[in-house]
């Protein structure tokens, strides 16, 4: 399966090696779509594959909402990770993403921050099989809600971190489970179900 990789300024080499070595792990082959592409070429990049994983950032951005966009219309499979689900939950909106106001889902070391309790209407939960997961935790900022894709995961505080469509695979994820692969069962179901089924 192809996955179009949206790669952002802002993430270093390593960071963007995490993404490709989860989708490489589960035998996905990475396409790069740069965040200065053209819309022509990237036009081009997402007629040519399966599936697309929007990677965590800094800002929401143009690109990013004109690829979800076209993951709509096409029913094409979606993966968005951090800042990818928050971009999947301003489609289609006027919703801005606000400050969290403290560090509490801002934390540097890898390892498992806190619980996210997962709707058992979702497919998410089926996916799971269990209504409470363990994540880590890398963002400063959070929206209060989704308008297109529906809300089916939240924090042990009440924080969004987990959203879904209603055709094929698309999943938004607040927490980074591309960095989660070698401890945890949950991430490697996500990436497996992304790009398996």
């Amino acid at each position: 399966m192809k996955v179009l990789v949206l790669i952002r300024k802002e993430n270093s080499e390593y960071v963007n090696n995490c993404y490709f070595k989860a989708i490489e792990k589960y035998g996905g082959e990475v396409v790069k779509c740069n965040y200065n592409d053209h819309y022509e070429d990237i036009l081009s990049k997402l007629s040519d594959v399966e599936g697309v994983l929007l990677t965590g950032g800094d800002d929401i951005s143009l690109i990013g909402l004109f690829i979800i966009n076209y993951c709509v219309r096409h029913d094409l499979r979606l993966l968005g990770i951090c800042l990818g689900m928050q971009e999947m939950c301003v489609y289609s909106s006027d919703d801005k993403i606000i400050s969290i106001g403290d560090l509490s889902h801002s934390v540097e070391e890898e390892g498992y921050v806190h619980d996210v309790k997962i709707n058992k209407d979702s497919m998410l939960y089926k996916l799971f099989n269990r209504e409470t997961i363990k994540v880590n935790s890398h963002h400063k900022q959070t929206l209060l809600r989704s308008n297109y894709f529906d809300p089916v995961g939240y924090s042990d505080d009440g924080l969004l971190e987990a959203v879904e469509g209603k055709g094929s695979f698309q999943v938004g994820v607040q927490w980074h489970p591309e960095r989660m692969l070698d401890y945890d069962e949950i991430s490697n179901k996500l990436f497996e179900a992304f790009l398996n089924k």
